[in-house]
């Protein structure tokens, strides 16, 4: 919709992995490098692995775009596979017949057809996405599946890509004998600040931009604040934010646009998560009537404001209880940073209309208010202007 609206050659920040839109960032542009340098080995393991929503899945889809015919490369998404299982899947996606057959006639059929490739110049590349997904002991087929060898060359070649439970997974003791044939492993980060302006007009380049809508720099930070530099929910963010452009007729898009997405996306979808914790909501009988807050960019903020790291939930009641208390701590650390700004805006007004009244003006109007008095910045935030509209 927006895209023909501004003149795009395509949509710039859909979900799908679209390798065309790519960004090396220096952890993905590391990751590439891994990947590409395993295969030019031919053998051992490469992992990869990232918090959700980092950008592995487009890596895989980069990589497969770079390769030639030499190379006979299939990729899995996992589920919780048994070995039997994983094999029998494997072993489809190369086109190999499985009905009926049982395990060990599947392998063997496999190994033959993995041979055949070889002989044809040709070798075979298994990539397994969402690895975190299989047992300690499916992952363990894995390593038993590159024992196929040929003139001690392993036939088949495979790359292990998953979210961060995946590296606990490696170190458990029974993976030793896996761990032992990585080449490389890697683990992707979310984007920097200056990575997230920098994605961004990446991605919109890719598409045609020429400038409309325009955007400030303090829309790449809010856009930075709120997803965290997770790139994923950075294209969710990005991609409301230019509908919102697209049917309010904007041809430039500033930090007060951003807060209404991000207040509108909060009221929709007010159960929604993008941490393993979930966090309890301000209460919105208090936030509606002096300023509109969200618990969500709260936690999501935590970090910056804690020297402790977040803890999984699925980590324990006693756990989950911990983060719970660290969490509010850093609302009420947030919201007497917000009440201490309202007092000071109050203050400001107060002070601005003693000296119109002293002036003799009538019909003083609140909006006059917010000028250079204030702090820099400060008359943009959407929580500001709420709180104006709430004072008439």
């Amino acid at each position: 919709m927006y895209e023909a609206h501004f003149g795009f050659t395509d949509k710039p920040f859909k979900l799908s992995p679209d390798p065309r839109f790519f960004f090396a960032s220096p952890h993905h542009e590391k990751a590439l490098s891994y990947l590409q340098y395993g295969l030019s080995l031919g053998e051992g393991f490469i992992v990869v692995s990232g918090p959700i929503g980092t950008g592995k899945t487009i890596l895989v889809h980069r990589l497969l775009s770079s390769l030639d015919e030499s190379i006979m490369a299939v990729q899995i998404s996992t589920t919780r596979l048994s070995p039997d299982e994983l094999v029998k899947l494997v072993a489809s996606k190369f086109s190999v017949a499985t009905e009926g057959l049982s395990k060990a006639d599947i392998l063997k059929r496999f190994e033959q057809f993995l041979f055949g490739l070889r002989q044809q110049g040709r070798r075979a590349v298994l990539l397994v996405d969402e690895a975190q997904n299989l047992p300690a002991e499916t992952i363990e087929e894995l390593r038993m599946l590159s024992n196929f060898q040929f003139n001690d060359k392993p036939l088949l070649q495979s790359f292990l890509l998953g979210q961060e439970e995946l590296k606990g997974i490696i170190r458990l003791p029974e993976m030793e004998q896996l761990r032992q044939r990585i080449i490389a492993s890697c683990n992707l980060q979310p984007f920097s600040a200056d990575q997230v302006k920098e994605y961004i007009l990446h991605r919109l380049n890719c598409v045609g931009w020429q400038g409309t809508p325009a955007l400030s720099d303090g829309v790449f930070e809010a856009i930075t604040r709120y997803t965290q530099g997770v790139p994923r929910k950075i294209n969710i963010l990005t991609d409301r934010l230019f509908l919102f452009a697209c049917m309010e007729g904007l041809n430039a898009i500033n930090t007060v646009n951003v807060e209404k997405v991000i207040a509108e996306m909060n009221e929709e979808l007010p159960g929604q998560q993008s941490r393993e914790t979930r966090r309890p909501a301000p209460d919105e009988s208090q936030a509606s009537s002096r300023y509109e807050y969200s618990a969500r960019e709260a936690y999501d903020n935590y970090p910056a404001h804690s020297g402790s790291e977040r803890v999984p939930q699925s980590s324990g009641s006693s756990n989950a209880f911990q983060a719970l208390n660290e969490i509010e701590k850093v609302l009420d650390n947030v919201i007497e940073r917000k009440i201490a700004t309202i007092r000071k805006l109050d203050q400001l007004l107060v002070k601005k209309r003693k000296m119109l009244l002293q002036q003799g003006e009538e019909g003083i109007d609140d909006e006059l208010i917010l000028n250079e008095d204030y702090p820099p910045g400060l008359k943009e935030k959407y929580w500001v202007r709420q709180l104006m509209k709430s004072s008439d």
